[in-house]
């Protein structure tokens, strides 16, 4: 018996949730009684299956945060993005040593399904616990119900977002974001463009871009919002694609472009003038390529790709406990500068020090990035089969 309670009480340190602490004594032979009456004995305080928040008591410490913990930390790929993630966790664990941390590198767009199946098979074991999502894994994931409630106390830093970045019920932190604007070839246009209906202007006939399948690249979403519509709106939307189905006849458009070398080679060679990019990468290929490429963020405002932190659902409550605390460190002033700084990214949090050749950019400036549109990106994602089987039929097929 006296075994019995100490194998109980190592479990009980773990800070699992009570269904996982019950599957746990199940598994090494004890009885679901003995479970029960353990944590009977622990009071209400204890370990409980409500929620990771309620364990934790409101930002206190949960049961099993001061034992082993481990937890595995979603970070991107290449391009200095796992630089400030590893200074972070070697930070954290150096004051934490009974945390381990495993940083798992990829893109959302493999890791995302990956999690989604997880969260079916095995919904107390996540893949990875906490890491960055962008716009559009955030918009699916809150379809799946894949976020974690972060509390406050343990978070802080979520009172310094920008108000029109902050998320409903604190379902994650927006810490960043890449402005979609307006990228033009230096070389022909010495005019920038200023508004997203410049694609439709008359100088860019037989010079334009636009993504096929993207659709907020492809012209439809950004020519949507500039005369006032919005992506639900279904009239909107065929007031758009029979606009570019008549530009489209009338040759306004140059090609379209699947990849990002399929839109940078043309603009290089002076064939196409005008595109919808992202400004991280029309920065590189300006500033570090030296290729022919500006970008103007339009009047209407660039859009906003916003990324997220986030933990994710089954983790346990010491799980979430030391992920919050390692995403509020993420989103301290002196570690979201630094992050931002080297990778280029756009801060939505306020008084970030950036370098002074961001900060001058257009997507960088204070206007732009809280004049920028958030688009509706869980319609986008519904109507994309849809829209791409019209936009196909009445936009791509008049251009050769």
């Amino acid at each position: 018996m006296a075994d019995e309670v100490k194998t109980l009480e190592r479990i009980y340190r773990r800070g699992l949730s009570r269904r996982q602490f019950l599957q746990r004594s199940a598994a090494l032979g004890i009885s679901s009684a003995a479970a029960l009456s353990f944590l009977a004995a622990c009071g209400p305080g204890g370990t409980s299956g409500s929620s990771p928040s309620a364990a934790a008591g409101g930002g206190g410490k949960p049961a099993g945060a001061d034992g082993p913990v481990k937890l595995s930390f979603f970070v991107y790929v290449g391009a200095n993005q796992g630089v400030v993630p590893r200074e972070v966790v070697a930070e954290y664990t150096k004051a934490n040593p009974n945390v381990t941390i495993e940083l798992y590198e990829g893109t959302n767009a493999e890791t995302y399904p990956k999690m989604v199946a997880a969260r079916k098979t095995t919904p107390d074991q996540p893949i990875v616990n906490f890491g960055f999502v962008n716009a559009d894994a955030n918009a699916k994931g809150d379809v799946d119900d894949l976020w974690e409630t972060l509390d406050p106390a343990n978070v802080p830093t979520l009172s310094n977002v920008l108000d029109s970045f902050k998320r409903p019920s604190n379902k994650g932190i927006a810490w960043g974001m890449v402005g979609i604007g307006l990228m033009y070839n230096t070389d022909n246009v010495k005019s920038a463009p200023t508004s997203w209906l410049d694609f439709w202007d008359p100088r860019f006939k037989g010079r334009l871009a636009l993504s096929n399948g993207n659709h907020y690249l492809s012209g439809l979403v950004t020519t949507t919002r500039a005369n006032g519509g919005k992506e639900s709106d279904p009239a909107a939307i065929d007031k758009t694609i029979k606009l570019m189905s008549d530009k489209a006849k009338e040759g306004q458009i140059r090609l379209f472009f699947l990849s990002n070398d399929q839109v940078k080679q043309p603009m290089i060679r002076g064939e196409v003038w005008l595109s919808g990019w992202f400004n991280s990468s029309v920065d590189i290929w300006a500033n570090q390529e030296k290729g022919p490429f500006g970008y103007a963020a339009p009047k209407e405002g660039q859009i906003a790709f916003t990324l997220y932190h986030h933990v994710v659902k089954g983790s346990s409550p010491a799980q979430k406990y030391h992920a919050e605390k390692i995403i509020n460190m993420m989103n301290d002033k002196k570690w979201l500068s630094r992050y931002c700084n080297l990778t280029h990214s756009i801060p939505v949090a306020k008084d970030i020090q950036l370098d002074k050749e961001l900060a001058d950019q257009e997507a960088f400036k204070t206007k732009n990035i809280e004049g920028a549109i958030q688009l509706d990106w869980p319609t986008i994602a519904a109507k994309n089969a849809e829209w791409n089987e019209r936009f196909n039929k009445e936009v791509v097929a008049f251009v050769k």
